[in-house]
């Protein structure tokens, strides 16, 4: 991202409040109370986002798509691409594997959004493959060959990405909703006259969604799809269904910068 920014002062309250909602969810010993922290904070960070969005939209200096680059480590680079993938399109950003070769033991993935979206998908992907690592680890069976294993693990990091990317695109479907109806309210209680003031919440993303996809082409005009394997076993992919479900960010990893996902 784009290097020497002000920091905003309303953006580093925010980010304060996720944290003490998370550094909540860390320290309970509930599992249910945890999930609530963590629940709230998700909230948040969607409602952040699309306020970050309209601000955006009635700006006469909108900020442009900008990249950053994330650095994931083996094994399962292709698996923990597509978690990285679907926390980015619940942004509204896009994300390309930018691939080593084999042998490699790391891989950078450069993501491509707006600023605000990509401080948010930065943080949750750390925090979520710190938590992916130690769920997997934890769950995997034991008595499985190598190969079993792999297998397993593989479509435990599927399953677990198809979890997290459904309750993360149903609270920014939810935080946008929640906007627009706000929207038609105050227009509605104001007459026709204040109805016009300002483009829907829809068409505020789907117009930033559409720069984001005409930036990503510009930076990367050549991009091929991939296929990573989902793995041999239903069991692991239901492990990590379960593991999405009660996925929460450690204190420790959020906002952090740093290679990610070894293990």
């Amino acid at each position: 991202m784009t290097a020497g920014a002000r920091p905003d002062p309303v953006d580093d309250r925010r980010l304060a409040t996720v944290r003490a909602l998370l550094a909540k969810a860390e320290a309970s010993e509930y599992p249910e109370e945890a999930e609530a922290f963590f629940a709230k904070a998700s909230e948040l960070i969607a409602r952040f986002a699309i306020d970050e969005a309209l601000v955006w939209a009635g700006s006469a200096e909108r900020d442009q798509p900008d990249e950053v680059r994330l650095v994931i480590h083996a094994p399962y680079l292709a698996q923990k691409a597509v978690l990285v993938h679907a926390v980015a399109v619940a942004h509204g950003c896009q994300s390309v594997r930018l691939l080593s070769g084999p042998g490699h033991r790391s891989e950078v993935i450069s993501v491509v959004g707006f600023p605000g979206d990509l401080r948010w998908v930065e943080t949750l992907v750390t925090s979520l493959l710190v938590q992916l690592t130690s769920s997997m680890l934890a769950r995997c069976p034991e008595g499985l060959t190598s190969s079993g294993s792999a297998g397993w693990r593989r479509s435990f990091i599927m399953g677990f990405a198809e979890e997290v990317s459904a309750r993360l695109r149903a609270d920014r479907d939810a935080a946008a909703g929640a906007a627009g109806a706000a929207g038609s309210s105050v227009a509605g209680e104001g007459g026709a006259a204040d109805a016009g003031r300002g483009p829907s919440v829809a068409l505020v993303l789907a117009e930033r969604s559409g720069e984001v996809r005409d930036e990503f082409r510009r930076r990367y005009p050549s991009v091929r799809s991939a296929w990573a394997s989902r793995g041999s076993s239903a069991e692991g992919r239901r492990a990590g269904r379960r593991a999405g479900k009660e996925a929460s960010l450690g204190r420790d990893a959020v906002g952090g910068r740093r290679g990610l996902g070894s293990g």
